[in-house]
């Protein structure tokens, strides 16, 4: 292969509003009230619907920050209220500034409540939510360059060159629950279905009104009770719909919907968060049964209601969902015999895999093609800047979105450490901000270096060269992160070759299932020969070869003949096979293998140099005439002989999986560690969401005592976290692998947990070559 070479990506074009997760100050009293005042002012803002508010308390909970991590927000934003909002929350707050600062007159009054009014309230809690969003963006890695952050602050006040406002998006009108009415946890797990909208309509709303509300969630006909005589074409401000949106998603669903119990805010960030990433959640932050519940198990027969918590345990999480359901209002037969459709899990057992994104209802999964350049490790280069667009429905002067590329054969991880390698040679990394994300490349619609006023559309919006690394390259930038060097294993470079030999590492993957394996093994010096006519294979010192008789007598009834000669020739055309001849010396009494190439009518003896003429005494076997023989590529016959078609076989059997079809392989390589050889792994696959390595056997076992066992299984996963990966795949040839080694990983597992560290996902598969199956093992 060339060290470069031009082809034409396809791509998925989307335009969405930018995602973006809001850290509310929190105050140990109603923690609620900070939240509200922070989701009110993120409803008023275009992408509402797809971002999330978390309570500044809440970061830094495990369970809070694996959903956010998988959320892949373009923003993280501190909310920094308003002296006007605050004046809300705590009447009588600036009057007690101007008698404190001794402010009689009333013009002055005046003039000074105005002025404070749209000035920033700084206090103790808001920075506290400001060093809890700075923490988020050191995991997140968001829209940033170095120290300089794209939009670092919610305020108040719309800065409509940083975020749009809902309402210039919106072509329906736009309602919530009145902000005066959220002053409890049950309001606000109603309101942040809907959103909150800023007038202060009174009423009283109940309790239990609350609570079918929030269980309910957007069936509840309680916003339109909030406003009558609202027009039939309104719009929730918090829907998809308000801000001309959908939510996508590329794979099946699961069918569980989700309840989250406890009233502190990890659970409520829990909630908020999970609704971006699976859709059907509710919050429940009261702890009574009540009428609200039989909402909560009305679901269709097949569905069940998965129940967890960010503030209970599991124990106390069943007996509150257990107490629901004996006392829910409706029941369909006696309750000794109906079977309780909840199942409790918690927060960390909850699927994250493929989440929604909000994309512009008319623009997405566009087809669009650039030009790239393909370098030497696989990665992919645009040989042009792309055009400034605006999406219909959206203005350049008034309206800033996420632009979103997709290329679905070359799959791009959302993880954090690839935003540094999105960016082509050469391009000026200040112009946008440009990001690794929703398994693809993601930047921001406008430039941001300096743009002069009335520049064109051409100067004002982004047009990047962008990159889509390989998934060599995303093995070395991940593992960089952890002073860890990845390179390629002895049997990697085999593989490498033969890939390299056959044209694609799915070419490879072919060859290790076919019929075509079994005869390579024929090659190898301790096959076995007496099924094969006499003379037909040759052991040499160097090499063994096999005539076309020997092919020919290969056993194997479903690979008949015509298949079998082309498989050959076009072998010998790939390399993989090299025709040629057994020749002797007349000088010195060696047998070696010619290739084709080597030959004409006189040829040079390997050993002594000598001199030879192409005659009858030269070849083997004597015949009229000479036979033609086969000799198998070095690298590929090694491959052969250490049972390289294990990993292949694995990693064609992962690509057949849905959620892997198009994915990203790596061969073999080795992680290197203070100097040192640290584990080696068999396989990468890099898809549009996660990052798996492998582990490849023939045999069931990771090693032949109980301590090496142990140690092989912490090997492999400390280096599946150190490349970044979120799963670690172990692959068999056998029916299933051996209970001890079962054993060895989930001790391996549990002694993590408990010392607080990462850990991955475990898939097995068992049953290569015969009848693969995959499963999760679970703990």
């Amino acid at each position: 292969m060339p060290e470069q070479s031009i082809t034409f990506l396809p791509l998925s074009y989307a335009a969405r509003p930018p995602r973006m997760v809001v850290v509310a100050p929190h105050d140990d009293g109603d923690w609620f009230v900070w939240t509200a005042a922070a989701l009110a002012r993120l409803s008023a803002v275009w992408g509402c619907s797809g971002s999330v508010v978390v309570p500044a308390s809440a970061v830094g909970h495990p369970a809070v920050d694996r959903c956010l991590a998988r959320l892949n927000p373009d923003h993280v934003l501190a909310y920094v209220p308003s002296w006007a909002t605050y004046d809300g929350l705590n009447p009588g707050a600036i009057d007690r500034l101007l008698t404190e600062r001794g402010i009689s007159d009333s013009a002055a009054a005046d003039q000074f409540r105005q002025m404070l009014y749209k000035e920033p309230w700084n206090s103790p809690v808001v920075q506290e939510a400001e060093a809890a969003a700075d923490h988020l963006r050191l995991q997140l890695a968001p829209n940033k360059r170095e120290d300089l952050i794209q939009c670092s602050h919610l305020f108040d006040d719309d800065n409509p060159r940083e975020l749009t406002p809902l309402a210039a998006v919106a072509t329906s009108p736009l309602i919530g629950v009145p902000r005066s009415l959220v002053s409890t946890a049950d309001a606000l797990a109603y309101a942040m279905h809907v959103g909150i909208e800023a007038s202060t309509i009174g009423g009283q709303i109940t309790d239990k009104e609350w609570r079918e509300a929030a269980t309910r969630g957007t069936e509840s006909p309680l916003l339109s009770q909030l406003h009558p005589g609202v027009r039939d074409d309104s719009k929730a401000m918090r829907s998809h719909e308000a801000g001309l949106c959908v939510p996508i998603t590329r794979s099946f669903r699961p069918q569980e919907r989700v309840a989250v119990l406890g009233n502190q805010p990890e659970d409520f960030a829990l909630a908020e968060v999970l609704r971006q990433i699976r859709g059907s959640v509710t919050w429940l932050p009261w702890a009574e049964p009540g009428i609200s519940d039989m909402w909560l198990f009305s679901g269709r027969g097949s569905d069940r209601l998965l129940v967890t918590s960010a503030s209970l345990s599991t124990e106390e999480t069943h007996q509150r969902i257990n107490a629901r359901w004996e006392n829910r209002p409706i029941r369909h037969i006696e309750p000794e015999e109906e079977e309780h459709r909840f199942d409790v899990v918690a927060p960390v057992n909850i699927n994250l895999d493929n989440p929604f994104m909000v994309v512009l209802r008319d623009t997405w999964d566009q087809p669009r093609s650039l030009p790239v350049t393909v370098e030497s490790d696989g990665s992919l280069q645009t040989s042009l800047s792309l055009a400034a667009e605006v999406p219909r429905g959206l203005d350049p002067n008034r309206h800033r979105w996420q632009v979103t590329l997709i290329a679905h054969n070359h799959p791009l991880p959302p993880l954090p450490a690839l935003s540094s390698t999105v960016t082509a040679t050469g391009q000026n990394p200040w112009e946008t901000f440009v990001r690794a994300g929703d398994g693809g490349v993601t930047y921001w619609s406008h430039r941001f270096d300096f743009v002069p006023s009335g520049a064109s559309l051409a100067g004002s919006l982004a047009s990047p060269k962008l990159a889509w690394p390989g998934i060599k390259r995303m093995l070395q930038v991940t593992a960089s992160t952890h002073a860890v060097e990845v390179l390629p294993s002895p049997a990697g470079k085999r593989a490498a070759i033969t890939e390299r030999l056959l044209g694609s590492r799915t070419n490879l993957e072919k060859l290790a299932a076919s019929p075509g394996w079994a005869l390579l093994r024929r090659f190898l010096p301790n096959s076995a020969q007496d099924d094969i006519p006499e003379g037909s294979r040759w052991k040499l010192k160097s090499a063994v070869v096999l005539s076309w008789e020997a092919v020919a007598a290969h056993d194997d009834t479903d690979w008949d003949m015509t298949a079998r000669r082309g498989q050959i020739d076009q072998w010998t055309s790939q390399g993989v096979l090299r025709r040629g001849l057994i020749l002797g010396c007349g000088h010195c009494p060696i047998l070696e293998f010619y290739p084709l190439s080597e030959i004409s009518q006189s040829y040079r003896c390997r050993r002594c140099g000598g001199e030879n003429q192409l005659t009858k005494e030269r070849w083997r076997p004597a015949a009229h005439e000479p036979r033609w023989f086969y000799d198998l590529h070095p690298a590929v016959l090694e491959l052969v002989m250490n049972d390289g078609d294990v990993p292949l076989l694995a990693t064609q059997y992962l690509r057949s999986q849905y959620w892997a079809r198009q994915a990203l392989v790596c061969e073999e390589f080795e992680l290197i560690k203070d100097g040192n050889r640290f584990v080696e792994m068999d396989f990468a696959l890099a898809t549009t969401e996660e990052l798996w390595v492998g582990e490849a056997k023939s045999n069931d076992s990771l090693g032949d005592s109980a301590k090496q066992r142990r140690r092989e299984a912490g090997k492999l996963i400390e280096g599946c976290t150190l490349v970044g990966a979120v799963g670690l795949v172990l692959a068999t040839a056998q029916a299933q692998w051996s209970v001890t080694t079962l054993e060895a990983i989930k001790s391996e597992i549990a002694g993590r947990r408990r010392a607080e560290k990462p850990v991955p996902k475990i898939s097995l598969i068992s049953g290569l070559g015969d009848a693969p199956q995959i499963a999760q093992l679970t703990i």
